[in-house]
């Protein structure tokens, strides 16, 4: 039986004053796409909370979730790459970009990213199509299964 790698991401789509922050990528796989804020579900890790580490990380924001936005993924021969995305709103922090992974982050209108070619992206032209279009899932589809779960949500929604 042949072996497939999944790849689980979480991603929000960070909102402020009708414009959403992208993050330019500094690691050389994408370097100088932009992208929404995004990183690997560790091993162990809520969903929900991977979200919120994620934006931290990448731009020094703390945010809460709003909503749900949906399931991207890319098909490969042996893997499947797996982007959980989701609103989000800023509750504290100051940008603060790491600067081994993220080059510049800048807030603009879903109009604007639309706009962009394809190769200056990563990926997210969908995502931002569903978002512009108003494609808003409650949060509580997403559910999270095991004895800390009431936790859990309750943290992602701060």
């Amino acid at each position: 039986m042949d072996t497939h790698e999944i790849c689980l991401i979480a991603s929000v789509v960070i909102e402020k004053d009708g414009k959403i922050l992208l993050v330019q990528e500094g690691k050389e796989l994408a370097k100088g796409t932009w992208n929404i804020p995004a990183g690997h579900v560790d091993p162990g890790e809520d969903i929900l909370v991977a979200a919120r580490r994620e934006a931290k990380e990448e731009t020094g924001f703390d945010v809460g979730l709003d909503n749900f936005l949906g399931v991207y993924y890319i098909l490969g021969r042996k893997s499947i790459v797996v982007r959980i995305v989701f609103n989000a709103h800023i509750t504290g922090g100051k940008i603060k970009l790491p600067k081994e992974e993220i080059m510049d982050a800048k807030w603009f209108t879903a109009d604007e990213v639309l706009r962009m070619p394809a190769e200056k992206l990563r990926g997210i032209k969908e995502i931002v199509t569903d978002f512009k279009e108003g494609i808003r899932y409650p949060l509580e589809t997403v559910k999270t299964m095991g004895p800390y779960s009431d936790f859990i949500k309750r943290e992602a929604m701060k």
